[in-house]
């Protein structure tokens, strides 16, 4: 059955007639407003397009740190006394999240009367850093009377943090803990005292070679979690 084209269409150039003076004015005006409500629109829908959900991982904390008076206490040479941390088990019942850990304290020289405090903490945005670093009234948790230079002590305990003192990060439905341990460990070396502050973030290692550390999610119950691990941070001198 033969097909029949459709009728040819031919485009119309329309017409322009001159306008008065104050409608070209008030034209161009419109015209200029448009093109900015346009721009407009474009902005808005490109920084929405931008927008992605983040996932509920928890990165270091970035601390700036602010100039401070100089304690009078000496920090101790980084030769002198050296810290380090392991987390061994991270535990949440109805009433505590407790963290069994490992300390190792190293001496580059003699130290007597070592005392080493230690606590852990919320890690939150809505918190100054100095209250999340600070020291003030840890407990004691090691005292040693002497370390010899070169001796390396193998420190174990473990911390509690009530959950009730706990503000979660929320992220959903789901409540999220980042917790942060903060230790400390003062001596005495040739009559003069010394300081050491060291801080580490903790968290769900998923693989030893990632950077990121998983949050623990309070929102699912009791529950003890075993692949833990931590991440130091440097500790300002107003801490």
């Amino acid at each position: 059955m033969p097909v029949t084209p459709p009728p040819a269409v031919t485009a119309q150039t329309p017409t322009l007639t001159p306008a008065e003076p104050g409608v070209t004015r008030w034209l161009w005006i419109a015209v200029a407003l448009a093109a900015v409500a346009s721009a407009g629109a474009a902005l808005v829908w490109w920084r929405r397009r931008t927008v992605v959900a983040a996932e509920p991982v928890f990165e270091r904390p970035v601390v700036r740190a602010k100039a401070e008076p100089i304690a009078e206490t000496v920090p101790a040479p980084t030769t002198a006394l050296t810290l380090d941390l392991e987390a061994g088990r991270m535990s949440a019942t109805l009433v505590n999240a407790t963290l069994a850990y490992r300390l190792m304290l190293e001496a580059g020289s003699a130290v007597n009367d070592v005392v080493v405090r230690g606590d852990m903490t919320a890690a939150h945005a809505s918190r100054p850093t100095e209250e999340q670093l600070g020291l003030a009234d840890a407990p004691v948790l090691h005292r040693i009377a002497r370390i010899e230079g070169g001796e390396q002590l193998e420190l174990t305990g473990e911390i509690r943090l009530p959950l009730s003192a706990i503000t979660p990060i929320r992220h959903g439905s789901a409540a999220l803990f980042v917790p942060l341990v903060r230790i400390e460990a003062t001596g005495e070396i040739d009559g003069k005292s010394v300081i050491l502050r060291s801080a580490f973030v903790i968290g769900l290692e998923e693989a030893p070679s990632q950077a990121r550390l998983q949050p623990f999610r309070l929102d699912l119950g009791p529950r003890i979690y075993s692949d833990v691990g931590r991440r130091a941070l440097t500790v300002p001198a107003f801490a």
